[in-house]
């Protein structure tokens, strides 16, 4: 979903060939990460089947069709785009990396196994921020929106980061062993 908001956004402020959105989405780094160049001509393609988009081909690229494709957004791509926005913006989806199941599995391996591990994500995180630090220098000045983007990237990033450090926390002094809830023992054998 947001992948189609990406293109679709980019496509708003005016018709674009395929190469110059690629060339936008890695301009912006840790905004568009996960939309890679085969991604993106795919979706170029899904979003001209379902008539969102409107290809014209221009003669003279260098490519094999020796043809550019230039993609504009059509009023229902417009009304594609207002929906996605809207619903993106309102609704709440988790994140599984996978980490949390671990996590429950954690007892499987010795203490200090587990702290080498989540110290090694932790490490990947940090460094993560400091990229992340980099990219975005700079953003307050793109205005308020691109503000607010960054600040949720970075928030996450930083929110992953307490995590690993309370968990290692926890690892180093764990907490006495809960007692039963009471009606809720296991039957003894």
């Amino acid at each position: 979903m947001h992948k189609e908001l990406i293109v679709l956004g980019l496509l708003e402020r005016g018709p674009q060939h395929g190469h110059e959105l690629h060339r936008i989405v890695r301009a912006h780094g840790e905004l568009y990460a996960d939309l890679k160049k085969a991604n993106l001509y795919h979706l170029l393609a899904r979003l001209e089947e379902e008539q969102c988009l409107k290809v014209k081909r221009e003669p003279g690229s260098r490519g094999r069709r020796g043809e550019r494709l230039v993609y504009a957004i059509t009023e229902k791509g417009r009304k594609h785009f207002m929906t996605l926005l809207r619903d993106v913006l309102q609704t709440y989806a988790t994140a599984h990396s996978g980490v949390e199941v671990a996590a429950v599995f954690l007892g499987r391996l010795p203490p200090a196994e587990a702290a080498e591990l989540l110290g090694a994500r932790r490490r990947v995180v940090a460094e993560r921020e400091a990229m992340l630090q980099r990219d975005f220098a700079g953003w307050d000045k793109r205005g308020s929106n691109f503000r607010i983007s960054a600040d949720h990237i970075l928030s996450m990033n930083a929110a992953e980061l307490a995590w690993i450090d309370r968990s290692l926390e926890t690892l180093k002094n764990p907490p006495p062993p809960a007692a039963p809830a009471s009606g809720h023992e296991a039957p003894a054998r």
